[in-house]
């Protein structure tokens, strides 16, 4: 009777029993990484929506969460193609360095707690980023927003879906990115980071994965 109810109530939630992996590849290119450089002379903003990654969890236990992401970093762009040679070549090292990576868990201590449908919840996770040649732990925190498959989550993704995002600042110099001289007022030393992805766990089996009316003809 006691393991029914259970049954029952993660059915009626919408949840998986289990441990539940989230893919975070839309062909759509709606996931994005963004990044705001406040210099003393000027703001620049670079975005890049060729990010993907995947993030598994059990829903009513956030402690053995794990995610992996990665980002094409050639593909940031400022609007302005001077400033983009100078982000990806000058800075990132793009061609040598293509892809950053960051690997994610649970912050040791974090407080056993359940994803809630379309309730925001906060978890404190480390992650270890590799950018251009070296690798490092950051802490941050991941904003999570679970949503039961319904008409409306379906415009986005089918499957249950989870939505990641976070913002956290990036000491340009931590890894070894060193801004010359004649750019020290255009370049920020450290530059916010801004993550907004959604993730399937039921990823459609059509090529393309855009709403209706979205589409291309």
């Amino acid at each position: 009777m006691f393991n029914r109810a259970i049954l029952s109530f993660f059915i009626f939630a919408g949840f998986p029993l289990f441990s539940a992996k989230f893919e975070m590849k839309d062909l759509a290119y709606r996931n994005l990484v963004l990044v705001n450089s406040e210099a003393l002379l000027e703001r620049t903003v670079a975005v890049s929506h060729f990010a993907s990654g995947w993030l598994e969890l059990t829903p009513d236990n956030l402690e053995n969460l794990s995610a992996e992401f990665e980002l094409d970093v050639r593909t940031f762009e400022t609007g302005l193609e001077l400033k983009n040679i100078q982000l990806r070549e000058q800075l990132l090292s793009a061609k040598e360095f293509p892809i950053a990576k960051a690997t994610c868990s649970t912050s040791t201590g974090f407080q056993k707690t359940k994803l809630v449908d379309r309730k925001p919840l906060a978890v404190p996770v480390e992650c270890s980023i590799k950018l251009k040649n070296t690798q490092k732990t950051i802490p941050m925190n991941l904003k999570l927003i679970y949503f039961k498959e319904n008409e409306e989550s379906r415009q986005r993704l089918t499957g249950n879906l989870l939505k990641v995002s976070t913002v956290w600042d990036l000491d340009l110099a931590s890894f070894g990115i060193v801004i010359p001289a004649k750019y020290s007022a255009l370049i920020a030393k450290t530059v916010q980071v801004t993550v907004d992805m959604v993730g399937s766990d039921r990823l459609p089996d059509n090529t393309l994965s855009l709403p209706e009316g979205l589409k291309k003809k």
